[in-house]
């Protein structure tokens, strides 16, 4: 089964309200070539893009997260940035916001390609969570700034250009889905129309949600429904399951604990442009409307800046892609908080489930997988890979020893 990260990467938006610094971000990002084409070795993890980067004779991996406005570093003030002498009001997914120093980073090395003055904020709060995987993130950005991707996640490949129509051979009869900028000029994270079978919704295409498909928040549901009945009888068509649970959540700044209300649907199929999602499986426990990168596993992406298209090149060829994502365990693993001491990692377990069926609870700690003590997310990371069945020990808040196989 595929697992579900418990913070579903938030490595999402950062919503700047500085307009100055945000401006003049944008008119100070310079690259070496021009009129250029050129390819790249990249990583793929769950669908989400890595890029590597030479900074000072060191390779750096940046993943490209199109819902974020610009870039981020995650951990600490490095020597070689220099103080670009604004700061910026950011929100990150959870809606927390901060005030934050606005850096340049040192010329950067993508393939052929030096980027100078790239401008980025810089925070900690994820160090532990990215167990490694990247150093930080790139935002939509350099599509804004003339750059045009193609994204072969099959071959683990980048194409990116600066020539415009360069892709557009490979773009026709392909699926496409047209994007919009954020309204404001200094906003440029791309949002989208997905259609559902109720309606439709305009959402985050966010890059930097790891592993995810869909998320649809439940208050958002809601008030879309308020006052359509058509819109409300539609939705309790395809809803298999209501309850109440603990969401936990990273955003930048840190996580959180929100107890809410929240719905699991199964969609026959939705479209984001040209492009089907059949079988698909949502739950409504999220704070932001976005579509993540879980559907760059089964396809690849041309993102064509001047024509604001995102191109899908689905890797079996079709133009529908059969999800399948339903969570039968029924379980999820959050991080417990930083001065509990009975465990690091607590389960998410939904009512009715495999996982509730033989016992396991939200709120009881995960305490081993394969007789390996889980002693950090990291650890946790690693063992809970999918393939062979695994012995999970689980400890409620009582005491309560529980072992799984699953």
């Amino acid at each position: 089964m595929k697992k579900y990260f418990f913070f579903l990467f938030l490595l999402a938006v950062l919503t700047a309200f500085s307009a100055s610094a945000q401006k003049k971000s944008f008119r100070n990002i310079r690259f070496s070539q021009h009129d250029f084409v050129d390819t790249v070795k990249i990583k793929i993890w769950d669908g989400a893009v890595i890029i590597p980067v030479e900074i000072n004779g060191e390779v750096k991996n940046l993943m490209f997260d199109a819902g974020a406005n610009w870039g981020f570093w995650i951990g600490h003030e490095e020597g070689w940035m220099k103080p670009a002498g604004d700061s910026l009001t950011v929100y990150d997914s959870q809606k927390a916001k901060k005030k934050m120093a606005v850096f340049r980073m040192p010329p950067m090395k993508m393939g052929k390609t030096t980027i100078e003055n790239y401008p980025l904020v810089v925070d900690n709060a994820l160090t532990d969570m990215v167990c490694d995987k990247i150093d930080g993130a790139f935002g939509f950005d350099l599509v804004t700034c003339g750059l045009s991707f193609k994204f072969d996640t099959k071959d683990s490949l980048m194409i990116v250009t600066d020539r415009k129509g360069f892709f557009s051979k490979e773009e026709k009869r392909q699926p496409k889905l047209k994007y919009e900028p954020y309204k404001s000029y200094y906003m440029v994270s791309p949002r989208v129309w997905v259609n559902f079978p109720w309606g439709r919704a305009k959402m985050i295409f966010d890059l930097g949600w790891v592993g995810g498909w869909i998320d649809v928040p439940e208050p958002f549901l809601k008030n879309w429904a308020k006052d359509n009945p058509k819109i409300r009888f539609g939705i309790a068509d395809y809803t298999v399951h209501i309850d109440t649970t603990l969401l936990t959540s990273a955003g930048l700044f840190g996580q959180s604990e929100d107890t809410m209300l929240y719905r699991r649907l199964h969609l026959p199929e939705i479209t984001m442009g040209d492009l089907a999602l059949q079988d698909l499986w949502i739950s409504t426990n999220s704070h932001m409307l976005k579509t993540g990168s879980a559907l760059l596993e089964r396809t690849s992406l041309i993102i064509d800046g001047p024509k604001k298209w995102f191109v899908f090149l689905p890797h079996d060829g079709k133009k529908e892609i059969v999800v399948g994502n339903e969570d039968k365990r029924g379980v999820r693993h959050g991080l417990a908080g930083k001065n509990d001491t009975l465990g690091v990692m607590k389960a998410v377990v939904r009512k009715g489930s495999e996982a509730y069926r033989k016992g396991i609870r939200t709120g009881d700690y995960l305490i081993s997988i394969n007789c390996v003590p889980i002693t950090d997310y990291c650890t946790y990371l690693k063992l809970d890979e999918d393939g062979e069945v695994k012995h999970y020990v689980y400890r409620s808040p009582e005491g309560e020893i529980k072992e799984v196989e699953w």
